[in-house]
């Protein structure tokens, strides 16, 4: 772990980002003790509060970046990048207008609704894993220690149980208050450190970087790349997505949000991979995901140190706010909610899930301790059970019924699983080794049942 040499302006310009989160945080009061208010604002977002929320949250895992550049270069534009402004525009022609007229708050909601009880409860267990906030407990935990000392344990119980205070008390509106000055500073503080970068050393050298870290599959294949680019599709299942999306204050905000947030991530995505390209170039290969905070303390000056790692705490606690809560709502409303008859109890489950989302996060942080095989490994697994379900509920192609939806859920994710503990053991090759990644095997499966509802469809002479 890389210790920072911090100044007390520093440890000021932090501890103020802290502060104003949790004023923010804490200032909001909700107008009905119901889960309508706690997890969508009442369905009452203007679009400046949209975008924030959703640029922040969306692109929180910031270190995971770092960690990235360090494995794959340049190309992490194409693995990290490309993939989320393609889906992300399709999401806002194709789904975004539809899931603001629904009336469903949740994916799991929505597929209940279409396909009934099981489908439902089924992607409400899968995006206990999509939507833990797993990655960013482990980048929000990397962080304190950083900047504490303290080991990665009591640093990630810190971050994660700290950061979610005022969850309890305010919700999506918030998580989306706070937001307003996660995304200010986010963008502030990465322009400060290229622009410095800039002046001291120039546009950045691209014979700093190995071979592979100039190519734009990063040396792994096309097939690697195109698992990379599926799993963009994470986009139309993500929970947090879907969350602000339903949350917005009409159908023309949500379309709108959705455009002006891929616009935002586009210039972010430049500031953050200059950044990291700068930062490789000056402090070597091997720091993962400490390659950012690493990086400013090695190059920036007291003050715009702290002012830097400020910024890059505001967007991993926006991330992990806002994970945290969408998950809490799917433990506390999509799946204990169905046990109690009144809103008042299914209130109070939900904060109880916020608190078990919390536990799920530290969890497989501590197991995995690393944000881009977070990323790449479970979204593998479960996206492919989700993805089907998900998209038929709204536009309504492929044309699915309670049992195929059903079969989609668990084959998907079920075939998936299977292949990665296949690969974990040897017996089946891994991408390295000339094999498939198992996102490729899930979609196929999940396709079976899929394609056999069509064709039964067919043959029946139904339309």
């Amino acid at each position: 772990m890389v210790s920072l040499t911090l100044s007390v302006w520093d440890l000021l310009a932090v501890g103020l980002m802290a502060a104003g989160i949790l004023t923010l945080g804490f200032s909001v009061r909700l107008r009905e003790n119901t889960t309508l208010q706690l997890l969508a604002a009442g369905r009452n977002l203007t679009l400046p509060l949209f975008v924030a929320t959703l640029v922040t949250t969306w692109y929180g895992g910031i270190l995971g970046v770092g960690e990235a550049f360090d494995y794959f270069g340049l190309s992490t534009w194409v693995l990290l990048g490309l993939p989320y402004y393609l889906f992300g525009l399709a999401y806002a022609f194709l789904l975004a207008p539809r899931i603001r007229r629904e009336g469903a708050i949740s994916l799991p909601e929505q597929v209940e609704a279409k396909y009934g009880r099981v489908p439902g409860m089924l992607v409400a267990f899968l995006l206990l894993f999509l939507g833990a906030p797993a990655a960013h407990v482990f980048m929000l935990g990397t962080l304190v220690s950083m900047l504490t000392g303290w080991g990665l344990v009591p640093s990630i119980l810190v971050g994660a149980f700290g950061g979610t205070l005022f969850l309890y008390k305010g919700g999506l509106l918030a998580d989306a208050r706070s937001n307003l000055l996660c995304f200010t500073m986010m963008y502030a503080s990465f322009i400060l450190i290229v622009v410095l970068s800039f002046l001291k050393y120039g546009l950045p050298d691209l014979t700093s970087l190995p071979e592979t870290h100039r190519s734009w599959d990063a040396g792994k294949g096309f097939g690697y790349v195109l698992g990379w680019i599926l799993i963009g599709a994470w986009t139309f299942v993500d929970p947090g997505f879907h969350q602000r999306v339903t949350s917005a204050e009409n159908p023309t905000t949500a379309k709108r949000g959705v455009l002006v947030s891929v616009g935002f991530w586009m210039f972010f995505d430049l500031l953050s991979v200059t950044t990291a390209w700068y930062a490789f170039q000056a402090l070597g290969a091997g720091k993962g995901a400490e390659l950012f905070p690493a990086y400013a303390d090695a190059m920036l000056p007291d003050g715009a140190k702290g002012f830097f790692l400020a910024g890059v705490f505001g967007v991993i606690v926006s991330a992990l706010v806002g994970y945290t809560l969408v998950t809490g709502g799917t433990i506390g409303r999509d799946l204990l909610g169905k046990l109690v008859p009144t809103e008042g109890k299914r209130v109070l489950l939900t904060r109880l899930g916020i608190a078990l989302a919390t536990l799920i996060g530290i969890g497989l942080a501590l197991e995995i301790q690393s944000v881009v095989s977070i990323w790449y490994d479970v979204a593998g697994i479960v996206i492919p059970g989700l993805l089907f379900p998900t998209v038929a509920s709204y536009v309504g192609f492929p044309r699915l019924c309670g049992w195929s939806a059903a079969l989609c859920t668990v084959l998907g994710s079920g075939a998936a699983l299977a292949w990665y503990l296949l690969q974990r053991q040897g017996v089946v090759p891994t991408i390295d080794e000339g094999g498939v990644i198992p996102l490729y095997v899930g979609l196929a499966a999940a396709s079976v049942p899929a394609i056999a509802k069509e064709l039964a469809r067919l043959v029946g002479g139904r339309r």
